[in-house]
Formats: structure tokens, sequence, C-alpha cells
């Protein structure tokens, strides 16, 4: 029999241990790991770390903002909101996740942290939908969610003076009172 190895497999900021058997001119050759594993697992856990990324990054804007999320306004946590739509967008991208994901990660995100009734985040996550398809639907909220994408580059390079300059601009720009 070959050597048992424990083998770390650090992928979407999750780490799997897995056991490799190395077992030269075997049957185990012929399989992947994924092989062993069901992809709906798979992609439960790959949507399980980008809700957590989500929920860490809404977390840190509104420690840059000053405001825990149960105290915005509503209309800051829709922009709030919006501004994390980018991000799903950015880890759409980079997770290579298919439609359905992505929209079930924008109805997350918007279950929680910002605690929006079922029938409200799916509400408002077409909306966020249609907005990012169609600029000339809501030109503001559009150029949120552009800014979201930036956002999220910003959170994952702990680009904190970026991101905090980045939100606080759309914030002063939709509810002036703010600067």
């Amino acid at each position: 029999m070959g050597d048992l190895k424990r083998t770390p497999y650090l992928r979407y900021n999750v780490l799997i241990e897995f056991e490799r058997v190395e077992q030269y001119g075997s049957e185990m050759e012929k399989y992947n790991m994924t092989d062993f594993i069901n992809a709906d697992d798979i992609n439960d856990v790959i949507l399980a770390a980008a809700a957590s990324e989500l929920e860490q990054m809404v977390g840190k804007i509104c420690e840059l903002i000053g405001t825990p999320l149960e105290q915005t306004t509503e209309l800051e946590r829709q922009v709030i909101a919006a501004f994390g739509f980018g991000a799903v967008y950015g880890i759409t991208h980079r997770d290579q996740l298919a439609e359905p994901q992505a929209h079930a990660l924008s109805i997350r995100m918007l279950i929680k942290p910002f605690n929006y009734s079922e029938q409200q985040a799916v509400d408002f996550a077409d909306d966020l939908i249609r907005v990012a398809s169609d600029r000339e639907v809501h030109p503001v909220m559009n150029t949120i969610i552009q800014r979201g994408i930036d956002g999220h580059r910003q959170f994952n390079q702990e680009d904190d003076e970026g991101l905090s300059r980045n939100i606080q601009e759309i914030l002063a720009a939709v509810q002036p009172e703010r600067s």
C-alpha cells in the first residue's frame, strides 16, 4: 500500500484536509479528490465562505463609517447593500459562480446581515440585478454597484483607507447632511 499523507487544500478561505493515497499503478490514481465529494456540498462550502466574506465586508464598512449596521438609516442600509451587491459581482467572477448561485448569494446577503425579510430580499436583489444590467434604470444605484466592485477589491487588499473614502464619498453624495 502507498503512503498516506495529510494534504491541506486551501480554496475560498476554507481549509479542507484530506488524505491522499499515493499508490502507483492502482485504481486510486484514476480519481480526483472531487470525485468523492458531492458537488452540492462543494457549492455549499463556496457559498458559505462567500457569505461570510460579505458579512465581514459589511462589518468593516460599518466600522469605517463609525455606525453599527443596526443604527444606520434605511437609506444608508440600501446604499451599503447596493455597494455589497458590487462585491457579490466581484465574488461571482472570482469564484466562477453560476447565475443561480450569485442570485442566492445576493439574497443571503440581504437577509443576513441586513435583516431584510425573505420577500424584501428577493425583490431588492431583483431590482439590483435589473439596475446592474441597465445603467439607465437607476444611474445612481448603478454607480454605487460599480463602486462596490472596487470596494470588494479594496476590502480584499485590506485597503481600509481606500474603502473608507469610497463608501464615505457615496454616502455624502446621496445624503449631503452626512458630510
